[in-house]
């Protein structure tokens, strides 16, 4: 039994489908399907019912699945351990917007600590990064909620707030403390621009809470328009890092009571054992971030 047999037979059983399946693994839908036919031979067994929907495992492949992942969980780490350590790369995504949301200078430090790692960081939309991620042009990713988590080992990270910036005579500015989230209907908004994963977020929790308001401006230059902001020109969102960077006096800032919490994922592919290296860098951030939280605005009076 080869291991790229093995590996084809943990792909079709988590896809379900010998396109998708194929297209994780870089090889044709005929290729695959050659694997698994071979496969079934060797053990005597059927293992995926075909049909026009797809390809659903038999009983014999649930009983499989569990022992062929941790041998394939095995061999992955043994490939790491007999990898030239001057050759080891990590390539590490983060979804638009997250920068500017964290700290993502720990990696930084990462290979400060491991020189023998080159760690490669790339920026992509979300959508991109989970592509990447699943075709294994990523070793690890950040991301932000909502994203299907059962594709990835996830592994939450930290949270955040998010808060309305208001000039001081916008009629929010009047109170203080917490604004419910569904006094931004039919507010004009300024906000970041749709690519950026804190604004995907914020058109989740729009939806969760059934409010429509009127997005004025969406910007990747948020920040710099809330510290010229004057009068007349709505309310914009903002993470903790940019509350804390508002340098305009006449600005009022209100945390947000969201519909849903926001939190920054770690994932890594579902057949990553637990000491291999993007797990490693997931847990890295982890303790990162346990030792130095997101700083968060402070409730106050103006």
């Amino acid at each position: 039994m080869q291991m790229r047999a093995i590996e084809s037979f943990l792909a079709l059983y988590e896809d379900r489908s010998f396109s998708k399946a194929s297209r994780r693994l870089f090889i044709t839908q005929q290729g695959l399907s050659r694997q698994i036919q071979a496969l079934e031979k060797e053990l005597g067994k059927l293992l995926f019912e075909r049909s026009h929907l797809g390809a659903e495992p038999t009983e014999t492949a649930h009983l499989l699945y569990p022992y062929y992942q941790q041998i394939f969980e095995i061999y992955r780490a043994s490939e790491e351990l007999l990898t030239p350590t001057e050759q080891r790369t990590i390539r590490v995504g983060f979804a638009f917007g997250i920068s500017s949301a964290g700290d993502p200078d720990f990696l930084i430090d990462f290979q400060r600590l491991h020189p023998e790692i080159l760690v490669e960081i790339q920026e992509w939309s979300k959508a991109e990064c989970i592509r990447k991620l699943l075709h294994n042009q990523l070793d690890v990713a950040f991301l932000i909620n909502p994203f299907p988590e059962t594709l990835f080992r996830t592994c939450r990270i930290t949270s955040d707030h998010m808060y309305a910036a208001m000039h001081k005579t916008h009629p929010l500015a009047a109170d203080v403390g917490p604004l419910d989230f569904h006094a931004l209907d039919r507010q004009m908004l300024l906000t970041g621009s749709p690519e950026n994963a804190l604004r995907q977020f914020f058109d989740y929790c729009c939806v969760m809470a059934q409010i429509h308001p009127h997005i004025r401006l969406a910007s990747s230059h948020n920040l710099d328009v809330v510290n010229t902001m004057g009068e007349d020109m709505g309310i914009a969102t903002l993470n903790s890092a940019m509350a804390l960077r508002v340098t305009n006096p006449n600005i009022r800032i209100r945390r947000l009571e969201l519909p849903c919490a926001g939190y920054l994922y770690g994932c890594v592919p579902l057949y990553c054992a637990e000491e291999s290296l993007p797990v490693q860098v997931i847990r890295y951030a982890q303790d990162h971030y346990a030792r130095h939280p997101v700083p968060v605005y402070p409730d106050r009076l103006e």
